[in-house]
């Protein structure tokens, strides 16, 4: 079990971002942001590529200071005191390991540059190597490892230090699915040990799988926050996306009778999408493809994805 620098206690305060306005000359990236996060809980930070996800990582960690408005962590401002910096530990989405070196190596490298002593050296590359699952491969350097172990390590590294909070810039872009699932267990292990955790993500079906609560910016503010199925709920009810896959690409005919239906192809010439309000909405777009001799290999229902959240919230009917 990882033991944090300082003792934690769950559900209290980690972070505050308070009215926070931030521009780059004329361009505003972040405008009137409140956010906080606390001891014990994932938060995912979900939006378009250019709405400041990352942005807001370097403010959390000091990197950038907001041009107005406040910035807490563990009480102080990271941008003028070093005592939070100290606590926390930052992932970036690019793999920040050397490659000609073994894990065990890279880790015991980024000990020594975080000033920890030889004769705790040890001690912490295996408990970042166990938490990550990573022991066995410490031997084997870098740039033979797969994607889904070089961010393993990465994380590992970021653990060295036994941060308080954990930031985590897109951890599972270019993983298989088996190294996902290995990523989240170890998220969700260190959240369960007292750790705060913030990432950012494209993937609701990720958030919705790991994250406590998650926040959608848009427009340099937090447009929505709290727990994905409550979101989900106010923004969609009872409605589903409906999902028709056709046996054989349609003709002309076949497309027009899937346009009076209220189906809509998808970047997939098989693939038409819609919407259901519920099981009698459901049913009877089944019983019309039916009656129109559709031929159908599957038709089924699916949650609202990330595209129709982000288009609900700036204002585009999805």
């Amino acid at each position: 079990m990882l033991q944090p620098q300082q003792p934690a206690h769950p559900g209290s305060t980690v972070a505050v971002l308070s009215d926070v306005h931030l521009r780059f000359g004329t361009r505003t990236v972040l405008e009137g942001l409140n956010l906080s996060l606390a001891q014990g809980e994932i938060f995912a930070l979900l939006g378009r590529n250019g709405t400041g996800k990352t942005t807001l990582m370097r403010l959390l960690t000091g990197q950038i200071r907001p041009t107005s408005g406040a910035v807490q962590v563990f009480g102080a401002d990271p941008g003028h005191e070093a005592a939070p910096r100290r606590l926390m530990s930052l992932v970036p989405q690019d793999i920040a390991l050397y490659p000609r070196l073994t894990v065990r190596e890279n880790l015991e490298v980024m000990a020594g540059m975080a000033g920890m002593r030889r004769a705790e050296m040890s001690g912490r590359v295996d408990e970042a190597m166990a938490l990550t699952h990573v022991e066995d491969r410490q031997n084997d350097l870098v740039e033979h490892l797969s994607g889904g172990y070089r961010r393993r390590a990465n994380i590992a590294a970021a653990l060295l230090t036994r941060p308080r909070l954990l930031l985590l810039d897109e951890p599972t872009v270019g993983v298989d699915v088996d190294a996902r699932l290995s990523l989240h267990r170890t998220l969700r292990r260190l959240r369960d040990d007292g750790m705060a955790i913030l990432l950012t993500t494209h993937d609701l079906d990720e958030a919705r799988a790991l994250a406590d609560r998650i926040g959608i910016l848009a427009s340099g503010r937090l447009a929505e926050e709290g727990p994905v199925g409550e979101i989900l709920q106010r923004m969609f009810g009872e409605r589903r996306e409906v999902v028709v896959t056709l046996s054989r690409e349609p003709d002309h005919g076949v497309q027009a009778v899937l346009q009076r239906l209220g189906l809509n192809r998808t970047d997939n010439p098989l693939e038409w999408a819609s919407w259901s309000t519920g099981p009698e909405s459901f049913a009877s777009l089944q019983a019309a493809l039916r009656r129109h001799d559709i031929g159908l290999h599957e038709i089924r229902l699916r949650e609202p994805r990330l595209e129709h959240v982000l288009a609900h919230v700036e204002g585009v009917r999805a």
